[in-house]
């Protein structure tokens, strides 16, 4: 009697990185270890600390105002970041059914949760403060400090697509992926996308003084979050992985040194400090 292949159905991973196919053929750890090639070849432990950011859109309102300060946060934040933090865990409500003469329960499932509310950005401060001096702006922007007014630092006065005071005009949205140890686009093990994102605060408090302390200032910027899964996010997630690839392979590096040696009997070389920005915008090093 012929047998038929069912198929699964589409999940949060499609599109991404798929478990082995033949996991079923082998006992994991049941009755010993059997680390034999074959075997390992179907169960790679997840390693995780391979993580992309990738902001999608910034606040319309400090795009129009500050243009090139809007660039250097987004570049900050892509290329700066060393930690996100907030990601949280789909969790299910219950409600409790009683009955009997021994009140005896039992669960019954209600509403599944994904209480991500707020997604936290980990970075160094630069001199000069870029990164607080963008969160300000856009925090006085949307409520002024001192009349709670919100006024865009004048974005809302402009002759010219003048930008009106709306909730889509003052947040940012973003695409936050994991890959494997590769790096590689085709290597995606988590994507999501992170909406309605509004700074929470701008950290002054690495102001404060006390003699002979002289630290780096690492700042956590909170912010608002919903979070998204979807199979279309894992392939924009991909897209944006193999557009912004990384350079994976130290003998990649390029010094910035430039060869302008003339061709001469015998030949002479002569290095010259003409830096050039090596990689192209599709490598990231």
């Amino acid at each position: 009697m012929a047998t038929t292949t069912v198929k699964d159905k589409s999940t949060l991973q499609s599109n991404i990185k798929q478990a082995a196919t033949n996991m079923q053929a082998y006992s994991l750890f049941l009755g010993g270890l059997n680390v034999r090639s074959e075997v390992l070849a179907q169960f790679t432990p997840l390693k995780t600390g391979y993580a992309r950011i990738f902001l999608v859109k910034m606040p319309v309102f400090m795009q129009k105002q500050f243009p090139n300060k809007t660039k250097t946060f987004k570049h900050l934040v892509e290329y700066g970041f060393v930690g996100v933090d907030g990601i949280q865990n789909l969790t299910m409500d219950f409600e409790q059914v009683t009955g009997g003469y021994a009140a005896r329960q039992f669960d019954v499932a209600t509403v599944a949760k994904d209480e991500t509310n707020e997604i936290t950005v980990k970075m160094y401060e630069f001199s000069g403060s870029p990164t607080r001096e963008y969160i300000d702006m856009w925090m006085t922007g949307v409520s002024d400090p001192m009349t709670g007014i919100a006024h865009y630092h004048g974005a809302m006065d402009l002759d010219k697509a003048p930008v009106k005071l709306n909730q889509a005009n003052h947040t940012m949205e973003a695409i936050y992926v994991q890959t494997d140890a590769s790096g590689r686009h085709d290597a995606v093990e988590y994507a999501c996308m992170i909406a309605n994102m509004m700074p929470k605060q701008s950290k002054k408090d690495h102001f404060n003084y006390e003699a002979g302390t002289h630290s780096l200032v690492q700042t956590d910027v909170p912010f608002t979050a919903v979070k998204y899964e979807s199979r279309q996010i894992n392939d924009i997630a991909e897209a944006l992985v193999k557009r912004f690839a990384l350079r994976r392979n130290f003998l990649s590096f390029q010094s910035g040194y430039i060869d302008t040696t003339e061709q001469k009997t015998p030949p002479e070389k002569k290095l010259v400090t003409d830096v050039r920005y090596m990689p192209r915008p599709s490598l990231v090093w």
